[in-house]
This record gives C-alpha cells, structure tokens and sequence, in this order.
C-alpha cells in the first residue's frame, strides 16, 4: 500500500512538472529581430584647382636644365642649372597649386594616398619633365612626395565642414633632348591622386 501511494505520488510530481513546460511554452513569443550595416567605402573629390605653372618662358639646352616650381600656396619659382637653359615667369596670372576636396570618408579614419600615372607635360615632340611633387593636407607643411609611393592621411570630420583638402605643387624640368628655346604652345601633362582606405 505504501508502494502504491509513493508511485501516485511520483506520478503526481511528474505530471505537474509535464503541465508546468507546457505552460511555460504556450506563454513563449517571440521577437524577430534584424542586424544592418551599411557600407560607405566612396570617398567624395573634387578638384577646383589644377596644377598650372602659367604662361612662361623656357630655352632648352643639352646639358643644362631649368624648372619651374609651383608650391603647395601657389607660388611659382623658376631656377636653372647654368645657362643657357633658362625659364621665366611671364604672366602669374593662371598660376595655382592643385587642389584635392576630400569629404563623405570616415572621421578619424586614415585614408592612403598615392600620385601616380604621370604624364610629362607636351606638345609635338617636346616636352617638360613632370616631377618633385609636395603636398599640404589641411594647410599643414608641405611634404615631399614621389610619385609611386603611398602616403596616408587621417580624414577629419569636423574640419572645414567635413570638407578635407590635399594642396599639390610640383616642378616641370627642361629636357636636354635638343638645345634651344621651346616652340610657343600649350603644354599638356596630367597625374593621378588616388584615395582609398
């Protein structure tokens, strides 16, 4: 008799913990919930300067070189190694370092830079040797850059409206393919800034 009120007693316990997981699953919901996260890898440029050295004079030799260098300010220097080659500034007018807007990147984040696909400014068959670049990033110092080589900088939101600036200078060289005073024309070279995370 003692056995059987045990067992009623075991049953009991045993159905009361069974109606007690039914319940706690018919009270159960559920919440669906989503994870996102957006991607912004573009950064936004704009160029409203370009490099322009303005309108010059230049006489080549076959030893000698001259240049004309335009700073990250947009002032433009002329120099020679030893005449006859020669350059001079004749009208300053158009002359302007080049200028990269950097906005819509990350802030704090470091953005890598490089200048490269260099192209020699020309016209016919002569040209002028494209080279020496300095950069100013947020009017900082100027800082000499060799086309090829990355270089890094950190992206800040809260300078100029979220808008950064690269400022480019750069020299053009005389070549020493024939001697001689250049032919009057446009002289047309181009160079690639490229900015990725």
């Amino acid at each position: 008799m003692k056995g059987l009120i045990k067992s009623k007693k075991v049953l009991m316990a045993a159905c009361a913990l069974t109606v007690g997981a039914y319940a706690a699953t018919a009270n159960a919901q559920t919440a669906n919930m989503t994870a996102t996260a957006i991607v912004q890898n573009t950064i936004t440029l704009a160029t409203p300067n370009q490099l322009d050295f303005g309108t010059i004079v230049a006489v080549a030799d076959l030893v000698q070189t001259a240049t004309v260098a335009v700073d990250v300010l947009g002032a433009p220097t002329t120099a020679t190694s030893g005449a006859p080659a020669q350059t001079a500034i004749v009208n300053a007018a158009a002359v302007s370092q080049g200028t990269v807007e950097v906005s819509g990147a990350a802030d704090g984040a470091t953005i890598n830079i490089v200048i490269n696909n260099v192209v020699d400014p020309v016209a016919g068959l002569e040209s002028f040797v494209l080279a020496q670049f300095f950069t100013s990033y947020n009017g900082g110092g100027a800082i000499a850059q060799a086309a090829g080589v990355p270089f890094a900088e950190t992206y800040l939101a809260a300078f100029g409206g979220g808008t950064n600036t690269l400022d480019i200078g750069a020299t053009i060289t005389t070549t020493t393919v024939a001697a001689g005073p250049y032919t009057d024309a446009t002289y047309n070279g181009s160079y690639d800034v490229v900015f990725s995370y």
